[in-house]
């Protein structure tokens, strides 16, 4: 069987996460890994929809890049209680996502889209999204347009694997996953995904400007300049970072240690 080519023309994307684009969405690389992957399908000219859990005080709805990305913040009504961040009211913010998304998708993207002849393609992202992606499946059988959409479903991490059930995921959603490592995990498992590893953007292929390059040596003078971004976690390898620091410093090298931790 020969399957059409996804383009603008026939598709729209819809993902679905926790984290997204808001600062208040952004825990870790997920964040990351969504927002560059929605302007990236939208920079291509598919319509694409990315339905997270967002800052409770931006639009419920933003349309960007020409109107080919549409965010949808979700759960605002919650946020306004919990201040922290995506994560603060996990529970109640995840029951909300399951119980609302997939009537929205069906309603206001996937039902539009058939119209239009164009098929839908969601890609989920994580545990959070797994109950959601199931429920709209079967949403969409039931109304007859099941064979009118593709559903991914993205494990970055292992975490929460235990809140899923596999034999039901894996009948409604292509299973896909960003490392060999994970693939390997879940082949133990008895699960087989595709690997698809995060991409890199093109504008990180870009030269820098020489003369602030310059300007950042003269400032921070010293033999090394490290930088180091990541959760607060030891699995971030906070503790290998220190350590390589005190010991160039041990050996005598003036270093400069810069970090940006993520929340």
């Amino acid at each position: 069987m020969r399957y059409k080519k996804i383009t603008p023309d026939n598709s729209v994307f819809v993902i679905l996460s926790f984290e997204g684009p808001d600062l208040y969405s952004q825990a870790g690389g997920l964040g990351f890994r969504v927002t560059e992957l929605s302007e990236a399908l939208a920079k291509k000219g598919f319509e694409t929809h990315v339905i997270f859990v967002g800052d409770p005080y931006k639009p419920a709805v933003e349309t960007l890049n020409q109107k080919r990305l549409i965010l949808h913040r979700w759960s605002q009504w919650i946020s306004k209680y919990y201040p922290l961040g995506v994560y603060q009211g996990e529970e109640e913010k995840l029951y909300d996502y399951n119980e609302s998304v997939p009537y929205f998708v069906l309603d206001e993207i996937a039902r539009p889209a058939v119209k239009e002849k164009k098929k839908l393609v969601v890609l989920a992202e994580e545990w959070h999204t797994a109950e959601c992606v199931m429920r709209l499946s079967d949403l969409l059988h039931y109304f007859g347009l099941r064979d009118k959409a593709v559903i991914f479903w993205n494990a970055n991490h292992t975490m929460s694997f235990d809140r899923i059930n596999w034999g039901r995921l894996a009948f409604v959603a292509t299973l896909t996953t960003v490392s060999r490592f994970m693939k390997h995990y879940m082949w133990d498992m008895g699960l087989n995904p595709i690997v698809i590893p995060n991409g890199v953007p093109d504008r990180m292929f870009q030269g820098v400007d020489s003369e602030k390059v310059a300007r950042f040596r003269e400032v921070f003078e010293s033999d090394f300049l490290l930088l180091k971004v990541g959760r607060m976690d030891p699995n971030k390898r906070w503790n290998m970072a220190m350590d390589a620091v005190a010991e160039l410093k041990r050996r005598g090298s003036k270093v400069n240690f810069l970090i940006r931790p993520g929340r």
